[in-house]
């Protein structure tokens, strides 16, 4: 699995935003503080202090959705987390 870095600097880039494997996703966010709970198809993520949540959702091959990379990039540069 890649590091902590390695993620975030490609999570932060908006070509990759289809490139990235699910699972290395949900690492970064629970090593960053971010909490999950399961729900059907739904990892929701949720954080004290923070008044919003990241809900993601793997898709049949087992990337993450694009759009959803998109959202969890803006809570990255909104936190500089």
């Amino acid at each position: 699995m890649p590091d902590q870095e390695k993620i975030k600097a490609a999570l932060l880039d908006p070509a990759k935003d289809y490139a990235h494997r699910f699972a290395d996703v949900v690492a970064y966010l629970e090593r960053s503080g971010w909490k999950r709970r399961i729900k059907g198809s739904h990892h929701i993520f949720t954080r004290p202090g923070i008044p919003f949540l990241l809900n993601l959702q793997p898709e049949k091959n087992g990337k993450a959705k694009g759009y959803q990379i998109r959202q969890v990039r803006q809570v990255i540069e909104r936190l500089k987390s």
